[in-house]
């Protein structure tokens, strides 16, 4: 959980709570843009040598070495055409969603649990959309507190982690031992194409609409990002706030998301991250909501 997204919540739980003891009930809106970004191990086949018995006098020994001979040449072809047969096989690059999501939910697994270290590069948060609900008389104080808490964080600037511990607690998913559980049913597009002798595979979910029950299992950006749940920063909100300003149960909404990871083809190991999480954070106040939407960007290169 972002300590920036935290701060916000708190701050504006209180803000709000007052304005609704008293305060203009009028609502703002602003604008501000959306932030936008963006296996093949040749494994030789050991040759099968035959074995032969040792030849008893000269002519056993020529025809044991003849037949020895042949069945080595054909032995060697064998394995030629089978090494040749897998590793074109291997080298394929997947095809169609269902096997794009396949390929990518084992490499980027593969990344959080077998890779030396992950280092996070940046992690950037931004005003995406109209922020609706805040008070009029409190709007400066609403829009000073998230100008604030936007653009970089720097908990996640420049960190690397090489501990599974580390891994499992920072790297999506959060606090889980996997990177993704994404089926085709949670993605709405799944593509890959080569550049520089590389793999670069894109998805993009499918949006997620207003619910105060999402989980990593729950929804479809939740399994492969790491997305801000409801029940997270409910928890967060002060009883007081809640009991006193009739401060409401916090919903979440995850709108199409989209992950970016570059796939080295000769390991298949996952060598470049990148997540753009759209989410939209619905605060009910009084009957009335506070809807704020924002996006979560996070970079990573993967070591091996």
């Amino acid at each position: 959980m972002a300590k920036k997204i935290l701060a916000i919540v708190l701050a504006l739980s209180f803000v709000f709570a007052f304005a609704a003891c008293g305060g203009n009930e009028d609502e703002v809106t602003t604008t501000a843009p959306v932030t936008e970004e963006e296996i093949v191990t040749d494994a030789p086949v050991d040759a099968t040598e035959a074995a032969t018995d040792a030849p008893v006098d000269a002519t056993e020994a020529a025809s044991a070495e003849a037949t020895e001979a042949a069945s080595d040449a054909a032995s060697e072809a064998a394995s030629e055409a089978v090494s040749a047969e897998e590793t074109t096989a291997a080298a394929a690059m997947p095809e169609g969603k269902e096997a794009i999501i396949e390929y990518y939910n084992t490499a980027v697994n593969n990344a959080k649990k077998n890779s030396k270290s992950i280092h996070s590069n940046y992690m950037k948060h931004a005003v995406a959309g109209e922020i609706t609900g805040i008070p009029k008389a409190l709007d400066s104080v609403g829009q000073s507190l998230i100008k604030d808490n936007m653009g970089e964080d720097d908990s996640k600037k420049n960190v690397t982690w090489s501990t599974a511990a580390d891994k499992n607690a920072y790297f999506p998913v959060e606090g889980e031992t996997y990177a993704s559980k994404l089926t085709a049913a949670d993605v709405k597009n799944a593509k890959i194409e080569e550049k520089n002798g590389k793999w670069v595979i894109t998805i993009t979910t499918v949006a997620d609409p207003r619910s105060e029950g999402y989980s990593h299992s729950n929804g479809h950006a939740p399994k492969a990002f790491n997305a801000v749940l409801p029940g997270i920063i409910d928890g967060y909100i002060p009883g007081i706030a809640k009991s006193l300003f009739s401060v409401g149960t916090v919903a979440t909404a995850y709108p199409s998301s989209t992950v970016k990871v570059t796939v080295d083809p000769a390991t298949g190991n996952v060598t470049h991250a990148n997540y753009m999480l759209y989410w939209t954070l619905y605060i009910p106040l009084s009957g009335t909501d506070v809807v704020l939407p924002f996006s979560t960007e996070n970079d990573y290169n993967i070591n091996w």
